[in-house]
């Protein structure tokens, strides 16, 4: 009976990645009978990783197998993988559309059997270590972030194009740990560096990810965001600040409606998960800014969406991302950044195809 296989001991690939399937027949065993006029149709998954009716290729055509035809190898074929985002299995099918069974009294029976090959899809990872050569300090201060990426995918799938993002250090440069082949690889950790001068006494956060593509398909992974807390004092021996000029006496002076306002600030909800392909509200909530104030949020690619704060300081952003990576909500008048990571779509199972034996 048909067998397919495969070129990997482990059965994990990427998508993207050239997948190897063999045929072989096999026609032995104590009851063993003479089968002719076989034809075997081999058929790739498709998309969504089950066997795509479309890509069904015949392999043999009005064939007989004899009793004891030992194991035969009838077909090899290769196949690139071009499946959705989420799939993480795929399934390749063989069939005998066709054939006439000896049995015991000399007649010629029909027979029809089919044979399933499963592959595990895994994604590329990477991820970043951050570290800034302080944590405290006298301003002004230089500091130095290195950044460390790795890749943690279950296979080896190599990333290209590695790159640094990081909102308070503008220019974060690859500085070591390639072997040459520009690719970021399992065992490889890619340092980048980035000096910025803090200038003023305050608390710098400074959050920083990665992002890089698959070799196999160009499609952009990206890491969680890691961040990097440098708390600088002011110098000793400063002078106090001059105090500020006489204003009008109080019962006609003018004070500006936002000159006791605290500063503002951002939040969104604890544990929230957006998903690719899956539309999410997100509820942002600013504090001491006017209601109508514009929150706007920029997702993976590029796209943003925009709404206004009620009474409450509550803006609704109702978002259907395409792609993975990390979202901005900002809000012109605050300095906070909120930063969410958009997963990949949710998985989905295919079903298995019963095994026909005959």
């Amino acid at each position: 009976m048909p067998s397919p296989g495969r070129d990997r001991g482990d059965g994990i690939y990427a998508n993207g990645e050239i997948v190897t399937y063999t045929v072989n027949i096999t026609n032995v065993g104590p009851f063993a009978c003479e089968v002719r006029d076989v034809n075997l149709t081999f058929t790739f998954p498709g998309p969504d990783g089950t066997p795509d009716p479309s890509t069904t290729i015949p392999i043999v055509t009005g064939a007989t197998y004899v009793s004891g035809t030992p194991r035969t190898l009838v077909a090899t074929l290769r196949h690139k993988l071009a499946l959705n985002p989420g799939v993480t299995r795929t399934q390749a099918r063989v069939n005998i559309t066709h054939g006439w069974l000896q049995d015991l009294a000399g007649a010629f029976d029909p027979i029809t059997d089919q044979r399933f090959v499963s592959t595990n899809v895994a994604a590329p990872t990477i991820t970043i270590d951050k570290k800034g050569s302080i944590e405290s300090g006298v301003a002004p201060q230089n500091v130095t972030y290195t950044y460390d990426v790795t890749t943690t995918a279950s296979i080896p799938i190599p990333l290209k194009n590695v790159g640094v993002k990081d909102d308070l250090c503008s220019s974060p440069t690859y500085a070591s740990g390639d072997d040459g082949d520009g690719q970021l690889e399992q065992g490889e950790v890619f340092r980048f560096t980035c000096t910025t001068l803090h200038q003023a006494p305050g608390t710098y956060t400074n959050t920083a990810y990665a992002c890089a593509l698959s070799v196999f398909d160009d499609r952009e992974v990206c890491s969680p965001p890691d961040t990097w807390t440098v708390v600088l004092t002011p110098p000793p021996g400063n002078p106090p600040a001059s105090p500020p000029p006489a204003g009008p006496p109080a019962e006609t002076a003018v004070k500006p409606a936002n000159a006791t306002q605290a500063p503002c600030t951002l939040s969104t909800p604890k544990g929230l998960t957006v998903r690719a392909g899956e539309v999410t509200t997100i509820k942002a909530t600013v504090r001491q800014v006017d209601a109508g104030t514009s929150v706007k949020i920029t997702l993976p690619g590029g796209k943003t969406v925009s709404a206004k704060t009620n009474s409450k300081g509550v803006a609704l952003l109702k978002v259907k991302p395409t792609k993975t990576g990390t979202a901005r909500i900002t809000v012109a008048e605050c300095s906070e950044v909120q930063r969410l990571t958009v997963r990949a779509a949710r998985k989905t199972q295919a079903k298995r195809v019963p095994r026909v034996t005959g």
